[in-house]
Formats: C-alpha cells, sequence, structure tokens
C-alpha cells in the first residue's frame, strides 16, 4: 500500500525553526501598530523606525506587549470590530517575543520592508479655518498630571458645516489626550478670564458640551475626525479644549491648533446620542468592588455608530450589553482592565443594528483600596462622584442613528427624559453632601422647571440666593418663572437684578427687554436687546426681537437687517423665517416672503399663525397666487381648530373667493362673522362684513347676468 511522502522538514525532529528577524518579521508589526506614535516628533518617547531603534529597546518591547500595555487599546474584542483597532493579535505578540529570544537579529537587507512615510503639516490639506491659541501654556517640569482647558473664539458669521476636524497638539511630548467641546454661552470664558495666564485649570467646564450626535477628542495616534454626518458651528460657539498633560521633567510650552473643514452640503442624517452612567457616585475608603449600572431601553430602531467610555482612575473594568427583544444578549464593548491615561472613542467597522425594545446596560467596577496601583489617594479615601482628578465619574456615550426619520422624535424625547432624570439623582445627591452648593441647587432648580416642578423649583432658586445672594442665575431663573406667570412687575424686578450682577448677561437682557416689550416700555426694551448683542453678537433672540420692535415701528429697513442677522446665525429658525417674511411683505418682496414663510410652516405645521398668513398671501397676492396651496393651509388650520376660529374661517372664504367658490365664500364668511360677534373682536367683525358684502355683491350680479 502507497504512503504518503512526509516532508523534509518533518523527517527530522531535531530541525529548529527559523529565527525571528527584524527585517522579515518585526518591522511590519511595528510599522503597522506602533510608528504612528513611536517616531520623530510625536508624542512616544523614543522612535521605532529602525533596527536600531528597536534593538535597543528589544526587552522593553517584549515585556510591553506580553503584558498588552502597548500598543495602548483597551476594548477585548475580535479583529476588525472597530476602525483604527491598535490591538495585537496574539501570533504578533509571540513574534515580538520570540524575537528577543532569538537575539533580537536584524536578518538581511532583501527582506528590509519600506518604512511608512508620514504626511507632514496638516493631514487633509489647509484648513477651511485654523483655530490656535493666542500664547503657549507651560507645564511644570515635575509633579502631578495637570488638567488645563482653553478656549478658542470661533469667528464665523454664519452656520457651518463640520465635516472633518484635525488637532495638532503642538508639543505631542505633553498631551496625553484632548476633549474638544463647544460654548454657545460665553460663559467659559470667564472662567477663563478669572485666571492669569492661558485658559484655567481642572476638569470642569460647566455648561461645555460635545456637538449634539457627536464627540471629539484626539489621543496619540488618532487622525483626523472625518464626520459621515456634518455637524452644525454656530456664529458665537467657543471651542473649548481639556487638556490632559503629563509632565517630562522639564518644562514644557503647548500651543495647540484645531483645523476645521467645511461643507455647504447639511448631512443626510443627524445622530443622537445617547447617555448612561450615574451622577450619585459615592464609593466608600477601601470598597474593592463598587459597580456604576445604568440601562436605556430603545424605544425605535437604530444603529449604533460609536461608543465612547468614560471614568476616572479607580474604575478596573467595564462591560456595555445589548439585550435584544428576542433574548439574545450582545457585547458591545469589553474593556477588562480600564486605564484612564488611555481613553478613546471606538466606531464600529459595521454599524450594529439594535431593534426597538433593545436594553443598552452598562456595568463599571470601581476599585477604591489600597490594592489598586492607581487610586490617586494614599491612603484610600472617600471619592464621590465629580470631573476633579480625586473624584469620580461613570458615563457611557452612545452614538446611533434612528433607522427612519420616523424614529427622531421619540428617541430624542426618551433620552432627553433620561438625562434630565440623570442630573435631577446627581444634583440632589450633591445637595445633600454639600448644602451650601448654591450653583448646584440653580441647576436642580431648572432641572425641575423642565420636569414640571415649579413650586420646587422657586424654592432651590430662593436657597440658592440665600446662600449667594449675588448669584445671578437664580435671580434670572426666577425672573423667566415670573415672565411665564404673566408677573410683568416681578419679572422686570428680577432681571434688572441679573443684568446688574452680570452686566454681560445676554439671555437675561433678551428677556427683560421682551418683558419690558409687553409692558409698553419699547425704548427701554431696545436697549436691552442691543446690549444683549453687545455681549453676544450672534445671539439669535436679541436680533429677531430687536428686528420685530424695529418692524412694529416701521423701520422695516432695520428690521430686516436683524433679521438676516438671527437667520445667520439660526437658518433653521421658524420664528425669524416667519418675522423676515413680514418685513419682505412691507417691502413687497413677495416672492422671497412666500419662500420664508413655507419654510416657518414646515419646520412648525402646528403654528396657527405662520399657516394663516401664508394663505392669506397665496390667496390674495397676484405676484405669488397659489390658490390650491391656500386652500390646502386654511382647511388644515379650519380642522385643527374645529371649524369655530373666525381669523381661519375668514381666511378659509378669502382662498374659496379666489378659487372662484364664491357662494362657499359667502356661507364661510357668515359662519366667520358669527364667530366674531361671539368673540366681540369688532375690528376682525368689521372686516368680515366688508368681505362678505363684497362676495354677496358677485353672487347678486351672477344672478342678475343669469336673469333672461
Amino acid at each position: 500500500m502507497a504512503s504518503l511522502a512526509v516532508p523534509a522538514w518533518a523527517q527530522s525532529p531535531a530541525r529548529e525553526r527559523a529565527s525571528v528577524t527584524f527585517n522579515r518579521d518585526v518591522a511590519p508589526i511595528l510599522y503597522a501598530h506602533c510608528v504612528q506614535c513611536h517616531r520623530p516628533g510625536e508624542a512616544a518617547p523614543f522612535s521605532l523606525l529602525t533596527f536600531e531603534d528597536a534593538r535597543q529597546r528589544a526587552r522593553l518591547i517584549a515585556a510591553a506587549v506580553s503584558t498588552r500595555t502597548m500598543p495602548p487599546w483597551q476594548p477585548e474584542s475580535e479583529p476588525g470590530t472597530f476602525e483604527g483597532d491598535r490591538g495585537l493579535s496574539d501570533s504578533d505578540v509571540a513574534t515580538l517575543t520570540r524575537w528577543v529570544e532569538d537575539g533580537a537579529a536584524e536578518g538581511v537587507e532583501t527582506t528590509t520592508p519600506v518604512a511608512p512615510a508620514f504626511t507632514t503639516g496638516w493631514q487633509l490639506g489647509a484648513p477651511d479655518l485654523v483655530l490656535t491659541m493666542a500664547e503657549g501654556f507651560t507645564v511644570p517640569a515635575d509633579g502631578a498630571d495637570v488638567f488645563h482647558n482653553i478656549v478658542l473664539p470661533i469667528p464665523l458669521s454664519e452656520r457651518r458645516f463640520v465635516r472633518a476636524l484635525e488637532f495638532r497638539p503642538g508639543n505631542a511630548r505633553v498631551v496625553h489626550h484632548a476633549r474638544l467641546l463647544l460654548d454657545d454661552s460665553g460663559d467659559i470664558r470667564h472662567l477663563d478670564e478669572a485666571e492669569e495666564g492661558p485658559g484655567f485649570g481642572g476638569m470642569d467646564v460647566p455648561g461645555a458640551r460635545f456637538p449634539d450626535g457627536h464627540f471629539l477628542g484626539w489621543a496619540p495616534g488618532k487622525g483626523p475626525a472625518r464626520e459621515a454626518y456634518p455637524w452644525p458651528l454656530e456664529p458665537g460657539n467657543d471651542l473649548v479644549i481639556q487638556f490632559h498633560l503629563k509632565p517630562t521633567g522639564k518644562p514644557e510650552t503647548v500651543r495647540a491648533a484645531v483645523g476645521l473643514y467645511f461643507t455647504d452640503t447639511p448631512p443626510s442624517a443627524e445622530p443622537v446620542m445617547l447617555r448612561l452612567g450615574s451622577k450619585t457616585i459615592d464609593i466608600a475608603a477601601g470598597a474593592a468592588a463598587y459597580d456604576v449600572v445604568d440601562r436605556f431601553t430603545l424605544p425605535v430602531d437604530v444603529l449604533a455608530l460609536r461608543i465612547y467610555p468614560h471614568a476616572h482612575y479607580l474604575a478596573t473594568s467595564m462591560v456595555v450589553d445589548a439585550r435584544r427583544p428576542d433574548g439574545r444578549t450582545e457585547t458591545l464593548l469589553r474593556i477588562p482592565s480600564w486605564n484612564f491615561n488611555w481613553q478613546d472613542d471606538y466606531a464600529w467597522m459595521r454599524p450594529v443594528a439594535l431593534p426597538r425594545g433593545t436594553t443598552i446596560e452598562m456595568r463599571y467596577r470601581y476599585d477604591n483600596s489600597a490594592d489598586n496601583p492607581r487610586n490617586p489617594s494614599v491612603p484610600p479615601t472617600l471619592v464621590r462622584f465629580g470631573s476633579g482628578t480625586r473624584d469620580e465619574m461613570g458615563e457611557l456615550l452612545l452614538q446611533v442613528l434612528p433607522r427612519d426619520r420616523a424614529g427622531y422624535a421619540p428617541l430624542r424625547a426618551a433620552v432627553a427624559r433620561k438625562n434630565l432624570l440623570t442630573d435631577v439623582a446627581g444634583e440632589e445627591k450633591r445637595i445633600a453632601d454639600v448644602p451650601s452648593d448654591a450653583p448646584t441647587r440653580n441647576a436642580l432648580g431648572v432641572a425641575y422647571i423642565q420636569l414640571g416642578r415649579t413650586a420646587d423649583a422657586v424654592a432651590q432658586f430662593e436657597t440658592s440666593l440665600r446662600i449667594r445672594p449675588g448669584l445671578a442665575m437664580a435671580h434670572y431663573n426666577l425672573g423667566v418663572i415670573a415672565m411665564g406667570q404673566q408677573r410683568v412687575a416681578e419679572a422686570i424686578a428680577r432681571l434688572e437684578q441679573a443684568v446688574s450682577l452680570q452686566p454681560d448677561y445676554a439671555e437675561a437682557h433678551t428677556n427683560l427687554g421682551i418683558v419690558l416689550e409687553s409692558a409698553g416700555r419699547a425704548a427701554e426694551a431696545e436697549t436691552h436687546y442691543r446690549t444683549a448683542l453687545q455681549s453676544r453678537p450672534a445671539h439669535h433672540a436679541a436680533h429677531n426681537n430687536l428686528g420685530r420692535l424695529l418692524l412694529a415701528r416701521g423701520a422695516v429697513d432695520a428690521a430686516l437687517v436683524e433679521f438676516r442677522a438671527a437667520l445667520r446665525t439660526r437658518p433653521d429658525s421658524p420664528d425669524a423665517q416667519y418675522n423676515l417674511g413680514r418685513a419682505l411683505v412691507a417691502k413687497g418682496q413677495f416672492r422671497e416672503a412666500v419662500q420664508q414663510w413655507r419654510r416657518a410652516v414646515a419646520a412648525r405645521p402646528d403654528s396657527l399663525m405662520f399657516g394663516l398668513d401664508l394663505a392669506w398671501l397665496l390667496a390674495t397676492t397676484p405676484d405669488v397666487l397659489d390658490v390650491a396651496e391656500a386652500i390646502r393651509l386654511a382647511e388644515a388650520a379650519d380642522r385643527a381648530t374645529g371649524g369655530q376660529h373666525a381669523a381661519v374661517l375668514d381666511v378659509l372664504a378669502t382662498a374659496y373667493a379666489a378659487d372662484g367658490r364664491v357662494d362657499l365664500a359667502e356661507r364661510t364668511a357668515q359662519r366667520a362673522l358669527q364667530r366674531a360677534l361671539a368673540a366681540r373682536n369688532d375690528q376682525l367683525a368689521t372686516e368680515i362684513r366688508q368681505r362678505l358684502d363684497t362676495y354677496r355683491a358677485v353672487l347678486r350680479g351672477s344672478a342678475d347676468t343669469e336673469r333672461p
């Protein structure tokens, strides 16, 4: 019987395997996973581009990869799960360790791979806008890690959409990582101005946020952030860089720059950010297994795009699961050994489809014992939620995309309520721990307002003012409540107090202008609108309100300037669109007015005023006559008001008359007159009588014509 031939290498058990060499085996691994950072001028402390570079640190390399300390990649996942996966396979680790065991040989030159080429300067070409720190910030030579914030004003005159962002740290040796946030209030500038030198210290930037549906950050080795769904950047926004900086043994200066790449094309879809986590963290000293668990059940079908976990030094592990309605559980993220120093966000190579009813669960574990080598407190102390370096956080951000447009409203509503309840729980816990914290009491009051708990909100605002009488925000919030309850004198007094305490408080000036205008004090209202615009030139509401006041005065051209300025800041504002349309009608520019009013109606289809004014213009103005649309709008308004609204019936009658259905117009106008008289609206009743007489005259004329 014939037998299979045995390979020559198998016939000699004593034959040794081929030695691992740098050129053939090691360099490809280093070039693929390491040299993005380990090259001259980048964050890593030494280069690994050449054989000599690697040979000098061969044992260090083997130790770092064997313990999975390097490359820095925290998720435990299958290859191909996340974009930019820097993790090494077991085979790669074995190759690097065998290289050291085999003597760290270079190998023959014919197998030397070509070192990767790196683009100098901006990776995506010249940005459309570059934001650069006005002056450098100096990191001390030694000591603890430094957390510092820099505010960069963004010089925009109109909304732009950001399709890509590139962060250049300026000194990669020092910048461990950075988060990029937006502030549209101008308040973060005050924190900057309160400290000497560039920026201000700490992790706390109250009010700053990621762009809606996105998160922005940088870590060594991370390239430019290209956005599949560009995000809007508004005039008046500031960019806040949150730095994590590491001393190097000598003073180092950091002067970062951010390149923004714009597009005029709005995104085809808008991601939504789910936020899970806890603001009630309270970890006793010595507690070695403290868990933070939170859940969110999806109200609609979504695609999960990116995931960003966040905690501080005490966290040890993280697991995020998706429990589907059919009972199956899928792990979205597993980090078995969390390291605050290497936090990052992770984008799936293929979006994860999650059906309605799926429950997202996060479970983070914390170790506040002396056995935790990363514990910043020795000996351990009580640790609570907070943004300081010795506080803790437990947060998960999950970027998702609803599968269809109908899913946006219920998803956003559910997310907003969950976030609000999380904030309330955290603020209540903070007040229980620190009753004298006036700003937190003010924030809790704002949250109570959103929950409809007005009496509880007032109690928090008043208590915050007993603690800190000069807290302008609390006076402002009490003023806004008084406005809503038509207590005009109290509203004026509160808002005047707010602006006296904080003269550049744009929101307070704007709302004070509104209440003064309602009290017939238009000149004073105008002063406050203009003062708001001095501190925040891109303040949308101040421009819109000032324009409305000017239009009422008959200053149409000046009003047009303000409405157009409001729309440069907020192009999708239905109020500014509607008011611009009113000003254009006053100028006789009917076609552009119709364009603006159609946009306003599309954005706010339930607005009776928007729809009626557009219907009237389309039914009565030859330049833009569209009787069919006018009837459709007026009939929709009539259905919405149950056929009982005098003004709606009047517009509907006018549209019917324009369509030649004068008999129907006459009957509809008769109903309109009855409703106007019942409501004692004498002016409208007089106008309807005049139109009703016209319809009747037309009908009489038609009847006379038809007689033999």
